[in-house]
């Protein structure tokens, strides 16, 4: 086993279909281009380990990240430049970086879950739960592509979130028992329109999370899935996002009023969670309309979690 830390990506090449890569520091190796070298290293076939995508990694977690500790540790003792695998391996820079998970299952956001400034975290007396809605996987994007804005409004707002991957199926968890069900995180954008449902359009009440939520673009992930072992504190991690270079949202998920754990063992209450399915926790003050000013064409959007890698959309207009 290898107790280096290393990132997964999903990435291409020159027009290559996407690979898993695996980031260590600044490089990055595609994972199949080393696979046969492990398996010949070991005299015979260790267990199978599903290299084609990101979701095949994670429908086996606990049997790929042992796999990938290995992996690592053959890699990293012949050394990056090895004949065996040079030509598969680069800085991660020079690539194009995908959503690390490009199709998830299902996502689960969380509608409110940190306080506005001057708010108590949790009012006294007063019986709460995690409030989700759900984004389509038509919404991922990758962490550097643009982010299109829907024609006919104007009211786009930013939202960092941190968002954690799930990697065993999960029903009725234990809240003490939560993140064992957790491959990794990743940083999210939970791209909104505000005031999507004007008032009296619908004869019943409530927001319309579809509609504000759901369009294309509306998800970027990644850069990086990062294994829920190499983050040893979720609870405190810095986040912030800004906007052509200022900062506009800055936070930390220890403000957070309903923690990781709890929002998982809330989901899985709900419904079966699946690996691959992400589960964004909500974002810090600092968002359009708490600033005041809204996502105009051509602004660039940089959100970023401590230790999962920042992100970096433009808005464009739809075609």
């Amino acid at each position: 086993m290898s107790d280096k830390v290393f990132k997964l990506a999903t990435a291409s090449s020159a027009g290559s279909p996407p690979f898993v890569a695996i980031v260590l520091d600044d490089d990055a190796i595609a994972l199949e281009a080393v696979l046969p070298h492990f398996r010949a290293s070991r005299g015979k076939a260790p267990l199978p380990l599903a290299s084609g995508s990101m979701q095949g990694l994670l429908d086996t977690w606990d049997a790929s990240f042992d796999q990938l500790q290995e992996i690592v540790a053959f890699v990293t003792a012949a050394g990056l430049k090895d004949s065996r695998w040079t030509d598969a391996t680069g800085p991660w820079s020079k690539l194009r970086l995908h959503a690390p998970i490009p199709r998830p299952p299902k996502m689960l956001f969380a509608s409110v879950n940190y306080p506005r400034a001057g708010q108590p975290p949790k009012s006294d007396g007063i019986v709460r739960r995690p409030s989700m809605f759900q984004k389509t996987s038509s919404c991922v994007v990758g962490p550097y592509d643009d982010i299109v804005k829907p024609r006919g409004f104007d009211d786009l707002s930013w939202e960092v979130e941190f968002a954690l991957v799930i990697g065993r199926e999960a029903r009725h968890v234990p809240v003490e028992r939560a993140l064992d069900y957790v491959a990794g995180y990743v940083t999210a954008n939970d791209v909104t329109v505000l005031n999507f449902r004007q008032p009296g359009e619908l004869p019943i009440p409530g927001p319309d999370w579809y509609g504000a939520k759901c369009h294309d673009t509306f998800a970027p992930l990644g850069p990086f899935l990062v294994p829920r072992a190499f983050v040893p504190d979720c609870r405190n991690l810095r986040l912030t996002c800004k906007i052509n270079g200022e900062t506009l949202q800055d936070g930390n998920t220890r403000d957070m009023i309903f923690s990781p754990e709890e929002q998982i063992a809330h989901c899985a209450s709900h419904g079966r969670l699946e690996p691959g399915d992400v589960i964004s926790t909500g974002t810090p003050s600092g968002i359009a309309m708490h600033v005041g000013r809204w996502l105009k064409v051509g602004d660039v959007v940089e959100c970023e979690v401590e230790g999962l890698g920042a992100q970096r959309s433009r808005l464009v207009a739809e075609a």
